[in-house]
């Protein structure tokens, strides 16, 4: 039939260019497409992401052809018969394949090019302002009144962004219209869309020119949220948050303490935190010279009237949340060593309880605010909450102190579980080398599982594993600087 695709995948797998047949990655870390097994009457892929798949009936497409694009017989020739002129109005398998690889121009881009286009894009922002505002309104309130480019603004007013980010903007947004509508149409297009920007991201990060751009770092940050919204694949959130991070620090540091880079950095540096711990390695972020960029960020904040006391204090817990993924794999090296030396341990000790410290404070400060708050002190919550809306107030200290009391539950029983270490060395007969004891081993797994939400729940490559209301876990786990609910 004139027009059928010759691709036999279901309608959502070619929807997002997925092929036909077996397993096939690409070597960039944005890109993962896996292709259609075409099980009836639903494919396994639909299956395995939790969707819907919508089959493998196609709607038939129809084709319009003005009356120049009509073969116009010459006066010698006789004039066509009914069956010829129907023979004229069809074209070939191969014909139609072609004409629909072609944009169709409407009539509104016909008499003002482009004009479909921005309609599309002005519709699309609106939308993701919608997500944000549906998905993450407590991470984005709690410091967008404190930056100097929030995204509200970067969607509305910015037009002169990278085609990349534009295509990030656009599936988010029909992520969102598809989903309050309950459009699937709309959301399969959201996922063509997001695989568009992945390719115009991919040339961005192969052009030494535009690597290390605002655009190229937001656009894989947009699609990195679609992702983790939006899974194609079980690993490809990890994919993404590795490839944000080879970004961030090709850049450096100190482009990410004010201004465009410092929003691009608070949207999405507790899912780093997140992916450290899924990883079982240190996160960048806690190097020092990520850390010690918070003076400049917090002078400019001054500088501006923009500053708050839990803004501060969510930034310095932050910086010691950023350490904890590498104490914990620091511990499990040193306890799974026979030859870990005093200092070694001792060193690890110590920056743990500083760290451990350091959260204590923040502690007691935000819980010093929130006290101010409810008796009614309008100077002294004046500069704690500053400028962040009271609808979120609760919120945002809420999902705040989970961080840290998970973080501080977890340095606590990493501290427990070097001393555990040393008492045990010390036992060891100098010529008789152990490993860990199963006692130790259990130390160390409790000591992981309460870097976890809960006992049994372990850390998901997919993404943040969901804990009570869909409506609110991806910004709890935002909000709380990447550190899980500690059960």
């Amino acid at each position: 039939m004139v027009g059928v695709p010759r691709s036999k995948g279901c309608l959502a797998c070619i929807q997002r260019r997925v092929k036909v047949g077996n397993l096939q990655s690409y070597t960039i870390s944005f890109f993962v497409f896996f292709r259609c097994d075409e099980t009836r009457p639903s494919c396994q892929y639909c299956e395995r992401r939790g969707n819907v798949c919508p089959g493998y009936t196609r709607n038939r497409k129809f084709y319009h052809f003005s009356a120049s694009s009509q073969h116009v017989p010459s006066r010698t020739t006789s004039p066509p018969t009914q069956s010829s002129t129907s023979i004229m109005a069809l074209v070939t398998a191969k014909e139609a394949h072609q004409y629909a690889t072609i944009p169709r121009a409407s009539m509104d881009d016909s008499v003002m090019p482009g004009l479909v286009s921005k309609a599309l894009d002005r519709q699309c922002r609106k939308g993701f302002c919608d997500f944000v505002d549906a998905v993450f309104p407590n991470i984005y309130y709690s410091y967008s009144t404190r930056v100097e480019l929030p995204w509200f603004e970067i969607a509305q007013y910015d037009r002169g962004a990278g085609i990349a980010m534009e295509w990030g903007f656009r599936s988010l947004g029909s992520l969102q219209l598809g989903r309050v509508n309950g459009n699937q149409r709309q959301i399969l297009a959201s996922q063509e869309m997001y695989g568009r920007g992945l390719r115009y991201l991919v040339q961005a990060v192969r052009n030494p020119a535009t690597v290390g751009t605002d655009d190229t770092l937001g656009a894989a940050i947009l699609l990195g949220i679609y992702e983790l919204m939006n899974a194609t694949e079980e690993n490809s959130w990890l994919l993404h948050s590795r490839g944000i991070s080879h970004l961030l620090r090709l850049r450096g540091a100190k482009r990410h303490a004010s201004g465009y880079g410092r929003t691009l950095l608070l949207s999405f540096r507790g899912l780093l935190v997140y992916e450290a711990f899924t990883r079982g390695e240190a996160c960048f972020l806690e190097s020092e010279e990520w850390r010690a960029t918070l003076p400049e960020t917090l002078e400019d904040e001054e500088r501006r009237g923009k500053s708050c006391g839990l803004g501060q204090l969510m930034d310095y817990a932050f910086n010691e949340i950023a350490q904890c993924p590498g104490f914990l794999a620091k511990t499990k090296t040193l306890v799974a060593s026979s030859r870990t030396t005093d200092t070694e341990r001792e060193d690890l000790m110590a920056a743990i309880n500083s760290s451990r410290e350091v959260l204590g404070d923040v502690e007691i400060q935000i819980l010093a605010g929130i006290k101010a708050d409810h008796e009614g002190n309008k100077k002294e919550s004046q500069a704690f909450f500053g400028l962040i809306p009271r609808s979120i107030k609760n919120a945002s200290v809420k999902f705040t102190l989970q961080g840290v009391h998970s973080a501080i539950a977890l340095l606590r029983q990493l501290s427990v579980v070097l001393v555990s270490d040393r008492s045990r060395q010390e036992a060891v007969t100098p010529w008789l080398k152990l490993g860990p004891c199963k006692k130790d081993w259990k130390a160390i797994k409790n000591a992981g599982e309460i870097a976890r939400a809960q006992e049994n729940t372990g850390l998901d490559s997919t993404g943040p594993q969901q804990q009570g209301s869909p409506n609110v876990w991806h910004d709890r786990i935002a909000l709380a600087m990447g550190m899980p609910e500690k059960g």
